[in-house]
């Protein structure tokens, strides 16, 4: 500020602290109302004049795009990484070939949060056009070790199921940090396993509401020490053993999870149901062409072109079948043979 703007304010001010003195004396203005007068913004005239309003136009968000009513993700279920391998656990080579392969075919891998927002319209980037989802249950520390390495080699992802007290307690299972770690990475999504890892199907000789209790503190609980440990928000569930009862997707459901996975061999649709998606269980007996046929045709065509499809992996699709039509129908052909 110039020295002429100098006292041209306070020349201002002078003449206003005059009529106010004037104003109190004859009783025109109380000595209160003078003090807030002095609070308003009509006594600041030393201030410098605030700048114009800024207005930042932002671009609208894209609107998500529309999928073919025939689109599919494949949701692959493992375990284990590790030699000489269990029935549920795979060599760390064979990994490796299945990763290749399906980058080889031009999957994209996503994680199945990424997955369901994907089937649900809640996805703002590019359609993949083939995608796949990368599952681990239980918490292994294999998937640290061996997987995990792997998806930094070819930029994939995979999201872990564990079941929270068995974390640390062996030197089989992973650890809170190593779980930091890959959750930090960006490659890996942490979902809950329950804490206990139960089997829904044997806690159905329960009463019921035991059963309901038990599985709902399972449920509750795993996600509660999750996400205080992580610091993450854990949106899914699958449930132990891949099996799933109308009980359990209600009870999933109030926990707060967003969806659930089981294991059925079928890729998921947009129809899917969230608190049910299904998964293909990789075993010991899973190779490379098994699970190129799982990928490159649906379990019915799978079931009708022979000759296109390994023997090998025919078989193996039809015990799968064979065991999840029998726990659908068990209760059914109990009461038939009871009559």
């Amino acid at each position: 500020m110039n020295g002429a703007k100098f006292f041209l304010v306070l020349g201002k001010a002078f003449a206003i602290v005059g009529i106010a003195i004037a104003f109190i004396a004859a009783g025109v203005l109380t000595h209160r109302e003078w003090q807030e007068w002095q609070t308003s913004e009509r006594w600041r005239l030393s201030e410098k004049p605030s700048s114009p309003m800024r207005v930042s136009l932002k671009a609208p968000l894209p609107a998500p795009p529309v999928l073919p009513s025939n689109y599919t993700v494949f949701a692959l279920c493992y375990h284990d990484f590790r030699e000489p391998n269990t029935k549920w656990s795979i060599p760390p080579k064979r990994l490796e070939a299945q990763l290749q392969m399906l980058r080889a075919m031009g999957f994209t891998f996503l994680t199945m949060s990424e997955a369901v927002a994907l089937l649900s319209g809640k996805w703002r980037g590019p359609v993949p056009k083939r995608a796949v989802v990368l599952t681990v249950d239980d918490g292994f520390r294999s998937a640290y070790t061996v997987l995990f390495p792997l998806l930094r080699r070819y930029k994939a992802k995979a999201t872990l199921f564990v079941y929270t007290s068995w974390l640390g307690k062996t030197s089989n299972a992973l650890t809170w940090e190593q779980l930091r770690e890959m959750t930090q990475s960006g490659l890996v999504e942490i979902a809950s396993h329950t804490v206990t890892h139960p089997y829904p199907f044997r806690l159905r000789k329960l009463p019921d509401a035991q059963y309901r209790q038990r599985m709902w503190k399972e449920f509750v609980q795993s996600k509660q020490e999750l996400e205080q440990r992580l610091g993450v928000r854990i949106a899914g569930l699958a449930y132990p053993g891949g099996y799933v009862d109308e009980t359990l997707k209600e009870l999933a459901k109030r926990a707060g999870y967003q969806w659930a996975v089981v294991v059925n061999p079928q890729p998921i649709r947009i129809t899917s149901d969230r608190y049910a998606l299904p998964r293909y269980g990789v075993s010991a007996q899973t190779s490379v062409a098994v699970l190129k046929a799982w990928v490159t045709k649906t379990p019915v065509r799978m079931a009708s072109h022979r000759k296109q499809v390994p023997r090998f992996a025919l078989r193996h699709h039809r015990r799968t079948v064979s065991r999840n039509f029998w726990r659908r129908h068990r209760f059914a052909f109990s009461e038939i043979l009871n009559r």
